[in-house]
This record gives structure tokens, C-alpha cells and sequence, in this order.
């Protein structure tokens, strides 16, 4: 793989990064005034930044 292929994939895991560090900073926003107990509502955030590392493992 040359440099002018690279430089796009690398460029496209910098967004999905993004996106999944968003998706964090609003898990812990939500858990932050959640009462007991989270769970559900953990594992219905965390489904989007699931879906966007497989995207990246299968980029990769």
C-alpha cells in the first residue's frame, strides 16, 4: 500500500475516531444523571460505537 492510498483510509478512521469519541462523551453524560440501574440504557448507547469499530476493524 502506497502513501495515496493510505492517506484516505487514515483520513476516514480520524471520523469514525470522532464520532466514537462523541458517543462516549454522551454515554457519560447520560451515566452521570442516570439512576440505578444503567445498564439498558448503557447497552443501547454503546450499540452505535460497537457498530463503528467493526467498521474500522473491517476498513483496516
Amino acid at each position: 500500500m502506497n502513501i495515496k492510498e493510505a492517506l484516505p483510509l487514515l483520513e476516514t478512521i480520524l471520523q469514525q475516531q470522532q464520532v466514537i469519541s462523541d458517543k462516549l462523551q454522551e454515554i457519560i453524560l447520560t451515566l452521570r444523571h442516570e439512576p440505578e440501574p444503567v445498564e439498558p440504557q448503557l447497552r443501547f448507547m454503546l450499540q452505535p460505537l460497537n457498530e463503528g469499530i467493526e467498521q474500522m476493524s473491517k476498513q483496516l
